[in-house]
């Protein structure tokens, strides 16, 4: 048993055997990761952190165990964490919208974005923003501000924070392209 013996050369600080699970189990462990954050980057992230905490505990390990159950389990809790941390984010929160519009209303998979590109494309669209369109819909959407308190600290009227910020979501929704009525859902 090959796969056991390189839980015991982890135990013992061995690199090599280190590496050779990485490449046992990378793949089946990204998949997994993958399909439960819809991120490229962000799977990448969780597989790398697992294996680094894999590799700080490696004498704790039992190679009678169910090492693959062990990994998937150090993966599930960065995620949970991960997750606790994020679930207050606007962006996540309006990425998780479209995820739910798109399968409500579209059955085509090729259609739905991982949030990386979500995120890039939005980035992308500010661009094309002005510095006082981009501020105020940075404050509306991203960091979840009243119109009111957005108001009180550019000290505008509250008429200027909602045309501003519908003039930006026109020119968002515009720039964003083949998603743009998804997208102008999310943010209207």
């Amino acid at each position: 048993m090959e796969h056991i013996d390189c839980i015991k050369g982890l135990q013992r600080g061995s690199y090599n055997d280190f590496k050779k699970l990485y490449a046992l189990y990378h793949d089946n462990l990204y998949g997994f990761v993958f399909s439960l954050v819809k991120s490229h980057s962000i799977s990448k992230e969780i597989v790398q952190e697992t294996f680094i905490k894999l590799w700080v505990n490696r004498e704790k390990i039992r190679a009678d165990g169910a090492f693959k159950s062990y990994l998937f389990k150090i993966s599930k809790n960065i995620i949970i964490d991960r997750l606790r941390k994020q679930i207050k984010s606007p962006v996540f929160d309006d990425y998780m919208d479209y995820c739910d519009i798109l399968e409500s209303g579209e059955s085509n998979s090729d259609s739905k974005m991982d949030l990386d590109l979500f995120v890039k494309r939005l980035e992308n669209a500010k661009t094309k923003l002005t510095v006082r369109q981009k501020e105020i819909f940075e404050l509306s959407k991203e960091q979840g501000k009243s119109a009111k308190e957005i108001a009180e600290n550019l000290a505008i009227s509250e008429q200027t924070v909602y045309n501003t910020l519908s003039v930006a979501l026109q020119i968002l929704k515009k720039e964003v392209g083949y998603t743009g009525l998804a997208f102008f859902v999310l943010f209207f």
